[in-house]
């Protein structure tokens, strides 16, 4: 039968760790017993009854993780803020160039401008969205109002890299404001409350499954099954949960591509790695043992760790 030390563990440290990691593991398990059971062997009724509540919950914390975390519109952002980017070096590129170049006291002049305009606003392609955004609305801001500063783009040449920065940072800030919007409209939940009730189906799955491969032994065998769960939850505590961010700051795992000029982006907030994390495990009476009917007394046996044997 599945091990209650390992169940223990798994129930543990899946309580400390970031949304990801619980939809993740419990996607696992789903996938689990999907290959387990089909149509032409299913899974006893009351198991089956079960494992659909359990399915069931797994799929909207799903459905809230990824709404909270990606957008249709991330894509478009990125495309836009490259372009931004891309011009951005390219008029400080030209700007260098004739600012370092003698040969021309206008050109160097107005290459000069350029250059401490940008460095007067902190303009990077490093900086986040938002302030990337409103750093360069500034610049612009400041060369539209400004004759002399309009001239010296023109005089370098960047007047075409000048336009095309506005509308790629315009862009940006338009479907900023989009996502923000759309992301305000998405559906109210409490993800702590959509954990617990996933670890709850998935307790009273287990405990089911134990108490088949207890008394079934004729109709079904769960050995493979019992053997793969378990062989998964000593793969997540070895491997996943012991890895970085194994605290409850750990790594969140957001399924957005991940943009090095948007770090920490105030205005792309990501689902935090466990925003409504319950301070205590899932079963703050017993967190190194939890309940389980069919076999109380393994919770502190090393031999817990073996396998249930159906008899085969």
């Amino acid at each position: 039968m599945l091990s209650n030390k390992l169940q223990a563990r798994v129930y543990y440290d899946i309580a400390f760790k970031g949304n990801s990691y619980h939809v993740n593991y419990y996607m696992r398990v789903s996938s689990r017993f999907a290959a387990r059971f089909d149509n032409e062997h299913p899974a006893p009724t009351l198991l089956a009854n079960q494992l659909t509540c359990f399915n069931n919950t797994v799929s909207e914390e799903d459905v809230f993780f990824k709404i909270s975390t990606k957008s249709d519109l991330t894509p478009l952002i990125q495309e836009w803020d490259t372009k931004r980017d891309n011009n951005t070096s390219s008029i400080r590129a030209m700007a260098q160039a004739y600012a370092l170049n003698p040969g021309d006291a206008q050109k160097q002049a107005d290459g000069q401008r350029v250059l401490d305009l940008m460095k007067h606003y902190a303009m990077s392609n490093d900086d986040n969205y938002e302030n990337q955004g409103s750093k360069t609305l500034q610049f612009c801001q400041a060369i539209d109002a400004s004759t002399t500063l309009t001239a010296a783009i023109a005089n370098i040449g960047a007047t075409t890299f000048y336009q095309d920065l506005k509308e790629a940072n315009e862009q940006c800030r338009l479907l900023i404001d989009q996502r923000n919007a759309e992301r305000a409209e998405a559906p109210q939940q409490n993800m702590v409350e959509l954990r617990k009730r996933t670890d709850m189906e998935y307790r009273d799955l287990i405990m089911i499954l134990n108490a088949f491969a207890l008394t079934d032994n004729t109709a079904t065998s769960y050995r493979g099954l019992i053997n793969i769960l378990n062989e998964d939850i000593n793969y997540y505590e070895k491997t996943v949960f012991a890895g970085s961010g194994s605290g409850s700051s750990g790594g969140s795992g957001t399924t957005e591509p991940t943009n090095p000029s948007e770090p920490n982006n105030p205005s792309d907030p990501s689902t935090p790695n466990n925003p409504n994390n319950p301070s205590e495990p899932t079963n703050p009476t017993n967190p190194t043992n939890p309940t389980n009917p069919t076999d109380p007394g393994t919770g502190g046996d090393e031999g817990g760790d073996e396998p249930f044997d159906d008899g085969d």
